[in-house]
């Protein structure tokens, strides 16, 4: 087994497929940031995965080394939101260190729409934000997986400002289906933000890229889907109702309509890679 980057928060990833490591940032109402991830592609033919659709972009740092190690080529890029899941193939030797952020604070922290990047897979990063990282950057060259994160969380840091406290209620909303998985109804978070739901919804799509329905079934997916990656033999019918769909006929309607695939093929394609 090839060994773990340097991890920038615990010893073990939370998770863990083919080049991938993903480490969840601690639960902080007031950060911008919700995970770190790693790509690290060795020499070869690195192995193709499909991405999980998703609503929050990256930002990552990209660096490409040649045959002898050395990083060739540098930038700072945006990677997502992906609406729709999408195949990834990596480079040989391309290394994506990155902090995901929340969509409801990507535009106004960051100035990153996160409608606008959707149709990309990954794309330069705005020039500001070229500028705002330029510790991440200069550690490009050698710096090992923990170091870039922390700069790069550092660089961040320095852009969020108080406008993240005078936002509206989309941010509790997404916070809310995030932490339920996606599982809470839109009409309960109205009603406990008091605010329609009419409303609710417009401000939610603005700020977020979409809508609260699309949103929380791209966390039912992930969160089906990852629960059925723990098993060899995952029993269907549980996962539908933990991940919060009606039954298991509306999960495989969801994958299909998002991923392109049942969640039983999915499944065997992502164990193939652990």
């Amino acid at each position: 087994m090839v060994r773990d980057p340097d991890p920038p928060i615990a010893a073990a990833p939370d998770h863990a497929l083919g080049q991938y490591r993903a480490w969840h940032a601690p639960d902080d109402a007031e950060s911008a940031l919700d995970l770190a991830w790693t790509s690290i592609a060795r020499q070869g033919e690195p192995a193709p995965h499909r991405l999980l659709p998703h609503g929050e972009p990256s930002i990552a740092l990209i660096r490409w080394r040649d045959e002898n190690g050395e990083a060739a080529e540098i930038d700072l890029v945006i990677c997502g939101p992906y609406y729709k899941g999408r195949h990834y193939t990596p480079s040989p030797r391309e290394e994506l260190i990155a902090w995901r952020m929340k969509p409801e604070l990507a535009a106004t922290l960051f100035g990153i729409s996160p409608r606008e990047f959707s149709e990309h897979q990954r794309i330069s990063a705005p020039k500001r934000l070229q500028e705002a990282c330029a510790t991440t950057r200069s550690l490009g060259e050698r710096g090992g997986a923990r170091d870039i994160l922390r700069a790069l969380k550092n660089d961040l840091s320095r852009l969020v400002c108080s406008a993240a406290a005078n936002m509206g209620p989309e941010r509790l909303a997404a916070k809310w289906l995030r932490d339920s998985d996606g599982q809470i109804r839109l009409r309960d978070i109205a009603a406990r933000l008091d605010v329609s739901e009419r409303n609710l919804r417009r401000r939610f799509t603005d700020h977020v890229g979409c809508s609260p329905k699309t949103y929380a079934r791209h966390l039912q997916i992930t969160a089906a889907a990852l629960a059925a990656e723990k098993t060899a033999n995952p029993d269907w019918a549980e996962i539908a109702a933990g991940a919060g769909f009606h039954d298991q006929p509306h999960m495989i309607n969801a994958f299909q309509s998002e991923i392109g695939m049942t969640p039983k093929a999915f499944h065997a394609e992502r164990r193939a890679l652990l």
